[in-house]
């Protein structure tokens, strides 16, 4: 306000009017243009549309800045920095590795392949194949590759033809990885074969506490066959989400070429984990949604992994159980921790004086599940008496409860309940179980159940009287199992329709098996309709025709309709053959990923912490392939191994001297290049990015 205004408003009594002060408007949030997919090749960006990122630096991490915005992803749309990201070092690095990756990969499809096998004469494709076969058995049986070059000149020495090339750790590691290759290209050739595939995904965390997801994959083939295959290993780090799971998932059925992985997932099995099972957010809903079956994917929660629970649950319930797993731990500590080698050698000693037979106790951390934690019991109840008269001599007061009559009454008790508990759970880790056995085992798990608690023998009578505590513990200790198994399996029932497969289940008359499950097979059609597309009135009729076979032959199980529908007119079953093979591939228990956890262990130990998951994903396929050493044959890696990579072969123009020469020279600069991961933890071509496969050894057969 000037001086004359103030003048003015003074004289007056009145303010002059003043101009209203206007807020600047807020900048326009620009959204992301379709415009820039089309111009920008390497720009990708969410199914929102709200973040972008370079696809190709993504897919070369070795290579990429990860601190780039364009790696980790951008949500600014106002200044996308196209050019600068264009003109960025590390860009133009990854881009320059895809050209020549590709010109290599047209020098290959070019190259005349015939020429180089014409080359190879019998007895260099012998000396190809044995030493394939040495590396196929190294990784077969979880040995490191330093023992494949170890193994050489023995093999030399019982006059084994093994060439004079490709004898270090690093020709034996690309041998390996080619017969992965092989290995995974069959098994997606037995997929694609496949209509419908049930998965099967479990996480833990190997030695060095990195999360790793294990997946593999059940599938039937035309001729009914059932399969359940390591598909692969999906390396989550730090990011443990539902939504980081669920882009392994997708990532993984992509690069081993499973494109169309979303028309033939029918069914899922996990685990009770939240980050699956959540109704929002978990990792099962988020496969529903990209599955094109949509809300009909099956899902069912591991029966091993709920048995369990189920066990869990009901000790919970009765609290001496606390008292009575504290003490067996105790115990089993005082063997296996520091001095346990003295009074275990002493224990023996005592059972060896009064004509007890003496078992080792096994590591107390495997008393986790029914099995091992029955076999643990009963070796300490046929160790027993020793053990009273050692811990007699003890000072050890947390021990002294171990000699009490409730300690061994109870323990008597879960041997029997603990013999239940581990039948039924060994039974649910089969690899092909029907929905149909498992409801007939869990009957009879049950039934087990009620006659214990049913049970009034006099020996039982006699320990009720003196033990009332104990007698009472196990009633509720039963009443609690068989409440929670009525209870927890209720994931089993959205595969009730798939019963009307099971022959057992069939009514005996002829007049109400003509009518029996028409109407639930309808449902399946219906509910499955997105990838079945089947007539309905001409399924129900083969459906019709398919009960009448399979009574008439005496079918006692889904397989053996199988059977019938390959040994039939291929046109008469031709539509409910289909519905058959989709029962089969419903995935009852994942103790199959329990297995592999327990391979990748053994693989990736503390001497081979530091293999790269590419070398580690490569070791799993041929350590848990069907194939062993007896039935490898090496004719389809070798070939895939000649045409991935440039093999000179030189076919004896030089002295044999000056092969064997170049062959050893060659062999002492591949091993004086560096450490391997499996021996030293070095880095190697997975890590460091700098090798192709044209670097590979060369010399002379």
């Amino acid at each position: 306000m000037s001086k004359k205004q103030q003048t003015l408003s003074s004289f007056f009594g009145v303010s002059p009017p003043t101009k209203k002060h206007q807020p600047e408007p807020e900048p326009k949030k620009r959204l992301f243009s379709e415009k820039w997919l089309q111009d920008v090749q390497w720009l990708e960006t969410n199914d929102e549309r709200t973040e972008m990122w370079c696809k190709i630096c993504r897919s070369h991490p070795h290579l990429a800045d990860k601190t780039g915005v364009f790696y980790k992803g951008s949500k600014n749309f106002n200044h996308p920095l196209f050019d600068k990201h264009e003109k960025s070092k590390e860009h133009i690095n990854v881009v320059q590795a895809i050209a020549n990756k590709q010109a290599s990969r047209e020098e290959l499809s070019s190259r005349p392949l015939s020429r180089w096998r014409d080359k190879l004469n019998e007895e260099q494709r012998q000396a190809l194949c044995n030493i394939f076969l040495l590396a196929f058995h190294k990784a077969k049986h979880a040995r490191p590759m330093s023992s494949y070059s170890e193994d050489i000149p023995l093999l030399k020495r019982l006059g084994v033809n093994v060439g004079s090339a490709y004898h270090s750790r690093e020709g034996g590691s690309r041998i390996m990885q080619s017969i992965a290759r092989s290995i995974s290209m069959e098994l997606h050739a037995k997929l694609q074969s496949a209509e419908f595939w049930g998965l099967l995904f479990d996480g833990s965390e190997d030695i060095t506490k990195t999360e790793q997801e294990i997946v593999y994959i059940l599938s039937v083939s035309s001729n009914g066959k059932f399969t359940s295959d390591f598909l692969g290993l999906i390396e989550l780090g730090a990011d443990r989400t539902a939504q980081a799971i669920t882009d392994g998932l997708v990532r993984l059925f992509q690069d081993t070429g499973l494109d169309d992985w979303a028309t033939k997932l029918v069914a899922v099995c996990t685990d009770g984990a939240a980050v699956n099972v959540g109704i929002y957010n978990g990792v099962v809903p988020k496969l529903r949604q990209l599955a094109a079956v949509g809300d009909s994917l099956v899902h069912v929660l591991c029966t091993a992994h709920t048995l369990e629970n189920c066990a869990k649950s009901a000790d919970r319930n009765v609290p001496y159980c606390e008292t009575f797993n504290q003490c067996v731990v105790k115990l089993l500590k005082f063997y296996l921790q520091k001095g346990g080698a003295k009074k275990t050698t002493a224990l023996e000693k005592l059972c060896k004086e009064n004509g007890i037979a003496f078992v080792k106790l096994g590591k107390f951390h495997n008393i986790r599940w029914s099995a091992w934690r029955h076999e643990t019991l009963l070796k300490i109840s046929r160790l027993l008496p020793a053990i009273k008269m050692q811990l007699a001599t003890n000072d050890n007061s947390d021990l002294q409860h171990i000699c009490t009559e409730r300690f061994q009454c109870f323990l008597s008790h879960m041997l029997e309940v603990g013999n239940i508990l581990k039948t039924t759970s060994i039974r649910f880790q089969k690899e092909k179980l029907t929905i149909g056995e498992c409801k007939d085992e869990l009957m009879v798990a049950i039934g087990q159940f009620t006659l214990l608690l049913d049970d009034d023998g006099e020996g039982h009578r006699a320990h009720n009287v003196l033990n009332a505590d104990v007698d009472n513990d196990k009633r509720n200790l039963l009443r609690g199992l068989i409440e929670e198994f009525e209870t927890r399996y209720d994931s089993l029932k959205s595969c009730d329709n798939f019963l009307v497969f099971d022959p057992s289940t069939w009514p005996q008359g002829m007049q109400d098996l003509h009518s029996f499950g028409n109407t639930t097979v309808c449902s399946i059609l219906k509910k499955y309709e997105a990838i079945l597309q089947l007539h309905k009135d001409t399924t129900v009729t083969e459906w019709m025709r398919l009960k009448q076979a399979g009574k008439r032959l005496g079918a006692s199980s889904v397989y053996d309709l199988v059977q019938i529908v390959n040994t039939s007119n291929p046109d008469a079953y031709s539509n409910i053959s289909k519905v058959v093979r989709l029962s089969l591939t419903l995935p009852l228990s994942s103790a199959a990923c329990e297995r592999g956890f327990s391979h990748l262990n053994i693989i990736k130990n503390k001497y081979r912490s530091r293999l790269s998951h590419a070398r580690l994903s490569a070791l799993m396929h041929i350590h848990l392939s069907k194939q062993t050493t007896e039935t490898f044959d090496p004719k389809q890696a070798v070939e895939l191994w000649m045409e991935t990579a440039n093999r000179r072969l030189n076919q004896g123009q030089r002295g044999a001297s000056a092969a064997s020469s170049s062959s050893t020279m060659q062999g002492e600069v591949v091993d004086s290049g560096g450490d391997t991961e499996e021996d030293s933890g070095g880095h190697t071509e997975e890590d460091s990015g700098g090798h192709t496969e044209d670097s590979e050894e060369d010399g002379t057969f």
